[in-house]
């Protein structure tokens, strides 16, 4: 086999090998469906589903507690109840999920398939954004994380899409999603410089930014700039716009406006 057409094979092998590592750390929850079958004893393999208690039905021993567990660990359970309880020597049990109903995920806002998603192992922030089809168009690369504690609390995190794929990303822990997340891609957010600048107009705020990237971005000052004459229009909550005096160290929110001003000499 040629150098060329062995590479299909060993990545077909790698995705089949992935797919089941993310099956095998899958814990299973209500609503799941799951093919089980008995080695050498055809006619105890079923198709059941995860019921509201948690519970699987299975031929001779009846209802067992799978709420929690990965498809391995099933496995292990059944075998065990039925050599305890005389029904097989040395039973051989395979457990795989047909369809993943219970760990769901959901995306909103801004991407091109929203939706619920189910998880099938350990997935990260990036990988859920790409099975919804990525961010459309007008969606921004602020990702909002929102999650429930404990206590039923909310609690919501804000993450860039560049910094999570950025050249330092090998350096940093994956976000990984859980159960029960909300993803919320926002519209793009945007800033204004006009003035005094090598190329005025409006862009797009897709990572954070202070006054000194954000005049970076429309190509710094131009001969004519007073480089002391900075001004920010900030939108407020009751509508009115504030004129901030700024330093070039303070960050840019959606909606700002930079103006520099002419030099007099």
């Amino acid at each position: 086999m040629t150098f060329r057409r062995l590479i299909p094979v060993v990545a077909l092998m790698l995705l089949t090998a992935m797919m089941a590592q993310a099956q095998d750390a899958y814990e299973l929850g209500i609503g799941d469906r799951v093919d089980i079958s008995v080695y050498g004893q055809d006619d105890m393999s079923t198709t059941t589903e995860v019921a509201a208690d948690g519970t699987i039905t299975m031929a001779l021993i009846g209802r067992v507690n799978v709420e929690g567990l990965t498809p391995p660990a099933v496995s292990r359970l059944l075998e065990a109840r039925l050599e305890n309880e005389g029904y097989l020597r040395n039973a051989n049990v395979n457990v795989v999920v047909e369809e993943y109903r219970s760990n769901t995920v959901s995306v909103l806002g801004h991407v091109n398939q929203p939706g619920k998603i189910a998880l099938k192992g350990n997935t990260s922030l990036t990988e859920i954004l790409a099975l919804a089809g990525g961010i459309k168009s007008g969606g921004g690369e602020r990702l909002v994380l929102i999650r429930e504690d404990e206590d039923g609390q909310q609690t919501r995190q804000e993450y860039f899409l560049t910094e999570l794929l950025d050249g330092q990303a090998g350096n940093r822990p994956a976000v990984r999603v859980r159960k029960g997340d909300t993803l919320f891609v926002p519209k793009a957010e945007q800033f204004y410089v006009h003035g005094q600048v090598q190329k005025p107009g409006t862009y797009t705020l897709d990572r954070p930014l202070n006054v000194m990237q954000a005049l970076s971005v429309s190509g710094g000052f131009n001969p004519r700039a007073n480089t002391r004459g900075v001004v920010l229009y900030r939108k407020q909550p009751d509508g009115t716009v504030k004129t901030l005096d700024v330093d070039l160290s303070d960050p840019i929110r959606d909606g700002d406006v930079l103006f520099v001003k002419e030099s007099l000499f």
